[in-house]
């Protein structure tokens, strides 16, 4: 008998020496063993810490505990350790720690973070536990993910519906609206000359006019159009006198719209020369270049004496003077001029000139001389400046105005809203 109850004690003691090894065994895991109240390892492990930083996420259940553990190799510091909830909102933080126990309540639930992280460019060989406390829940899962939530509602709201026109508001108003166009043609001179011939004594072979736009005579608020101006040359003699009014038709041809040329510059017409009907002219713009022309067209001076009719090259003329007019012609040459001592950029022999210029003249000066030694020209000159000015009709009109005619109208439709959260995976 005592020796049948020994054998059931030996046995008593086998299983509860084996319970106790399975337990033990249940509870240890690689790099460590369990706690013996329950608690579950969430993290274990060896990690090198660096500035970046490592974050440990992961759900716990209200009423859970988490316990961080950490030691660094030969205590070096971090430079901060912190834990935070699912929006960043850091709920504890410490800085410069070395190694550390440190547990954490969890009142709400859902997921939060770890985060350790070292100074300097080097790295922190740091060992961590992260333990999980069950609170009521005891079986819940850790991992977790994002949540998204989409939550219709109906919106009801209200609208303009057109139904129709309310009668109109008539208003009266003036527009100014273009007409046409009104041309002035501003008359700058007109002259009526006669210019003799070189052989005489009397110095009047070359005549010059200005040909500057007197601003006097500019009608007010009118815009340059053109600038004409027209020579005649006849040999000398009222009969001789036949010309057109050569100003007003050039005019005509160019009063096209405002603005707009057939060509810009300047338009020559150089009618025919027959006989010894033409006038020597120049464009200058030096007024002593008239008087310069004046000795080129006049080689004989009257201020000096006679001397020798033959040394001053008139003999082959003179006789068709009488003896006082032969006695007139001798005298000695003075300084002689050539074109050389001009400034002119244009010149020319005409019977008939007519010239157009959509730009006010570049020339101030018109200079005319007789090319002939002893007939007289008549010279007929013209000049003018066109401007034109737009003109206007005021046009009284009326304006109809429609406001619209509307009613409410009752409208609605869903609107979806969406959450995002973040919580174990159970969800």
């Amino acid at each position: 008998m005592k020796k049948k109850l020994l054998l059931l004690l030996i046995g008593i003691t086998s299983i509860a020496f084996i319970s106790n090894a399975q337990a033990k065994i249940d509870r240890e895991g690689e790099g460590g063993t369990l706690p013996a109240d329950g608690s579950i390892f969430v993290f274990q492990g060896k990690q090198k810490i660096r500035s970046t930083g490592v974050k440990y996420s992961f759900a716990y259940a209200k009423g859970d505990k988490v316990v961080l553990k950490y030691t660094t190799n030969k205590n070096k510091k971090l430079k901060e350790v912190w834990f935070a909830n699912a929006q960043g909102q850091k709920l504890w933080s410490q800085t410069k720690p070395t190694s550390l126990t440190k547990e954490f309540s969890i009142n709400k639930e859902g997921v939060y973070t770890i985060g350790l992280f070292a100074k300097g460019m080097g790295a922190r060989d740091t060992e961590i536990e992260i333990i999980r406390k069950p609170g009521s829940t005891k079986q819940y899962n850790t991992a977790w993910m994002v949540y998204k939530k989409y939550t219709p509602k109906e919106v009801k709201y209200t609208v303009d519906s057109m139904i129709g026109y309310k009668e109109p508001v008539i208003t009266q108003d003036i527009f100014k609206v273009f007409d046409k166009y009104l041309y002035q043609n501003v008359e700058l001179y007109s002259l009526s000359k006669q210019i003799l011939g070189q052989a005489g004594i009397h110095n009047s072979q070359a005549k010059g006019y200005s040909m500057n736009i007197d601003p006097n005579k500019v009608p007010k608020s009118g815009k340059f159009k053109g600038y004409t101006y027209s020579l005649s040359s006849k040999i000398g003699g009222a009969k001789h006198w036949v010309i057109a009014d050569v100003t007003v038709t050039v005019g005509a041809l160019f009063l096209s719209p405002a603005g707009s040329f057939a060509a810009h510059g300047a338009m020559a017409l150089i009618g025919p020369q027959p006989g010894n009907e033409p006038v020597q002219y120049f464009m200058s713009n030096r007024q002593s270049d008239i008087n310069i022309v004046r000795e080129i067209y006049s080689p004989y001076n009257d201020g000096r004496k006679a001397t020798n009719t033959i040394k001053d090259g008139v003999g082959a003329v003179v006789g068709i003077f009488s003896d006082k007019g032969k006695k007139a012609v001798k005298g000695t040459k003075v300084k002689s001029y050539n074109e050389g001592h001009l400034s002119f950029n244009q010149k020319g022999k005409v019977t008939n000139l007519l010239m157009y210029s959509a730009t006010p003249p570049k020339n101030k000066w018109f200079i005319m001389a007789n090319p002939e030694y002893t007939q007289a020209k008549n010279v007929k000159l013209k000049g003018s400046a066109i401007y034109y000015a737009p003109t206007y009709k005021n046009l009284k009109v009326k304006e109809y105005f429609y406001d619209a005619k509307t009613t409410k109208l009752e409208k609605s439709k869903i609107q979806t809203s969406k959450t995002i959260f973040y919580g174990s995976i159970k969800h």
